[in-house]
């Protein structure tokens, strides 16, 4: 005998349905190709939902590494459909290019998609640039309210940079740790470049703005 099932559970599977679709989200496409000295990622957004952050990485490579973490919950995420360029020195990653994947990637509604460890990896270095950000929040905070010249918090903000120089082996450059000290120098030395050319209030403005774009972000940090 054929069973009957309820029509408020059958609206109760589909509706089920739809949030499970709704939520599905795919890692990102990724092509490589090797062009002279360097190697270009083409990194395609192939989900419903904007990608704001991606790692990819040399997998089971012998003997090297490599890695590319982009965080772009600050600056302007990859919507569905759209393909980014992307060129790095690395000629391994053009060289090899079946070894290079997508390891994990996050999405605008909170959902991510990838290896659980590297999805781990995305948030903590998200959580780790919000606390940079907040650090020199601080620091211009101070150098402001004591008046400091900006020629010596430009110079104070480069020394800062410089304890944070990357490792020498490839393994530890490319991990966590030696990704979110890199991705820290970056924006250390940014700012150092942007004061030189703008207000301290300007850099303040922009930072603020960046710390609250991270706060805000999903999932929750």
């Amino acid at each position: 005998m054929k069973e009957i099932l309820h029509p408020m559970l059958l609206k109760t599977f589909a509706a089920l349905g739809l949030a499970l679709a709704a939520t599905a989200a795919d890692l990102p496409e990724l092509r490589v190709e090797p062009v002279a000295g360097a190697s270009v990622f083409y990194i395609k957004n192939v989900s419903s939902q904007p990608v704001t952050a991606y790692l990819v990485e040399l997998d089971g490579y012998p003997g090297s590494a490599f890695a590319l973490l982009d965080d772009l919950v600050t600056a302007e995420p990859l919507a569905p459909g759209i393909e980014k360029r992307i060129q790095v020195t690395d000629m391994t990653a053009g060289a090899a290019p079946e070894y290079v994947k997508v390891e994990a990637a996050l999405f605008a509604d909170g959902t991510s998609a990838g290896k659980p460890e590297k999805i781990t990896e995305l948030v903590e270095h998200r959580r780790f640039m919000l606390q940079t950000t907040r650090d020199l929040i601080g620091r211009l905070d101070k150098a402001k309210a004591a008046s400091t010249p900006k020629a010596t918090v430009v110079a104070d903000l480069k020394q800062l940079a410089d304890t944070m120089k990357p490792p020498t082996s490839h393994s530890a450059r490319y991990g966590p740790a030696g990704v979110n000290r890199a991705s820290a120098r970056t924006l250390i030395t940014s700012t150092a470049a942007k004061l030189d050319t703008s207000s301290l209030d300007d850099v303040l403005t922009t930072l603020h703005a960046s710390e609250q774009s991270l706060a805000s972000s999903k999932p929750s940090l």
